[in-house]
């Protein structure tokens, strides 16, 4: 074996182990900024929904609009389902009557729209009331309360629990 070949071992180790320490590390970091990515969504899931807190005490969930995936941040604070404009038109959704919204960044023009249906978790509904919000510039939906209300919110170390409301 030629000397250049023994010097090209440990070199070639080294970024190998390099590679699998970085993997390693990207995964723990994405694991830790989506805790709920796993969370399965439709006839499958649970009826009992446990979501883990991200950064920022956030809680991301997946689930579908129009059976169509999308991201939701959880807002019991916006008082219904809002979308950013590139994900609506991703999604085919109609445009309907300007409106004014109250956000955390002002007042903002906004269109209404309706969501043939609304999943996360085990948990559907149809017929959702929702905004277009072209002034959001997120990769996720807010999850407010036109849906929320639905379903009966816990939250308790760090874990927020949807479940079918008491009596159903």
């Amino acid at each position: 074996m030629s000397q250049s070949l023994r010097l090209l071992y440990p070199v070639m180790a080294t970024f190998v182990l390099l590679g699998v320490l970085w993997w390693g590390f990207d995964q723990l970091l994405d694991r830790r900024a989506h805790p709920n990515r796993g969370v399965a969504v439709g006839a499958e899931a649970p009826d009992r929904l446990v979501l883990e807190s991200g950064p920022g005490g956030h809680y991301m969930v997946p689930g579908e609009i129009n059976g169509q995936a999308v991201r939701f941040l959880v807002d019991t604070g916006a008082s219904h389902v809002a979308v950013p404009a590139d994900i609506a038109e991703r999604l085919g959704l109609s445009r309907g009557a300007p409106m004014l919204v109250e956000t955390a960044a002002g007042r903002v023009r906004a269109h209404a729209t309706r969501l043939g249906s609304v999943r996360v978790g085990g948990f559907t509904q149809y017929d959702v009331r929702a905004s277009i919000n072209p002034a959001m510039e997120t990769d996720f939906v807010l999850l407010g309360m036109t849906f929320l209300r639905h379903v009966d919110i816990s939250q308790r170390d760090g874990r927020l629990v949807l479940e079918p409301p008491a009596g159903r």
